[in-house]
C-alpha cells in the first residue's frame, strides 16, 4: 500500500511549514502514520537535482508510512538553483521526480501557499533580525528588496509551471486565514 502524499509550496516565509506541522499533528492525533519530508535542495552527496526528493521519499516508503507531507518539492530546485545560485536545472527533472512520487503514492495533492508580499514581510524582518541582529538599516532595505524580488518571481515561475508544465493534476493554490490551518481533512 502507498502513502497518500502532500506537497506544500510556497515562498519564503508564507507559513508553509506551520501548515505541515499544524497537519502533521493533527494526522498523529487521529493514529496515522505520517512522514514529514522538508527540502532545501541538493546537498554535496546528491549526484542529480532530484535526489533530494526521491532518497527521503524512499525511506518513508519504507517505513510503510500512511501519509507523506513535503515541505517544499520538484519544480522548486528549478525555480530556487536558478534565482539564487544562476544554475538552470531543465524541468525534465521536475518532471522525473514528480512522475516517481506519483507511481508510489495513492494520491498526490499539491498545495500552493500564495501570501501576498505585505504579509510575509513582518516574518522576514523578524529572520532578518535574527539573523543579523545589529544590521545597518541600508542592509535590511537591501536584504528586504532582494527577498521581494524572489517572492514574486517565485509565484510567476510556480504558477505558470504548475498549471502549464507539471504532471500533476491535483493543484490547489490556497491563502488560509486561521493560523490554526491544517490539510489533514483533505488526506
Amino acid at each position: 500500500m502507498y502513502p497518500r502524499t502532500i506537497v506544500v509550496l510556497g515562498a519564503d516565509r508564507v507559513g508553509k511549514s506551520t501548515i505541515v506541522k499544524n497537519t502533521q499533528d493533527e494526522l498523529v492525533s487521529r493514529d496515522v502514520c505520517v512522514r514529514t519530508l522538508h527540502f532545501s535542495g541538493p546537498r554535496p552527496h546528491h549526484h542529480s537535482p532530484i535526489q533530494q526528493y526521491i532518497d527521503p521519499f524512499q525511506s518513508a516508503l519504507e517505513e510503510r508510512a500512511q501519509v507523506v507531507i513535503c515541505d517544499r518539492g520538484f519544480s522548486e530546485v528549478c525555480f530556487y538553483e536558478k534565482f539564487r545560485r544562476h544554475i538552470n536545472i531543465s524541468e525534465e527533472w521536475a518532471n522525473s521526480s514528480e512522475s516517481y512520487f506519483a507511481a508510489y503514492s495513492e494520491t498526490i495533492k499539491v498545495f500552493l501557499v500564495e501570501r501576498d508580499w505585505e504579509w510575509s514581510l513582518p516574518h522576514h524582518i523578524a529572520e532578518l533580525n535574527s539573523l543579523y541582529p545589529n544590521c545597518s538599516g541600508y542592509f535590511m532595505e537591501m536584504q528586504l528588496k532582494a527577498r521581494y524580488k524572489e517572492h514574486k518571481e517565485y509565484y510567476s515561475y510556480m504558477k505558470d509551471y504548475l498549471y502549464n508544465r507539471s504532471l500533476l493534476l491535483n493543484i490547489q493554490t490556497i491563502s488560509p486565514e486561521s493560523p490554526d490551518f491544517s490539510l489533514a481533512d483533505v488526506v
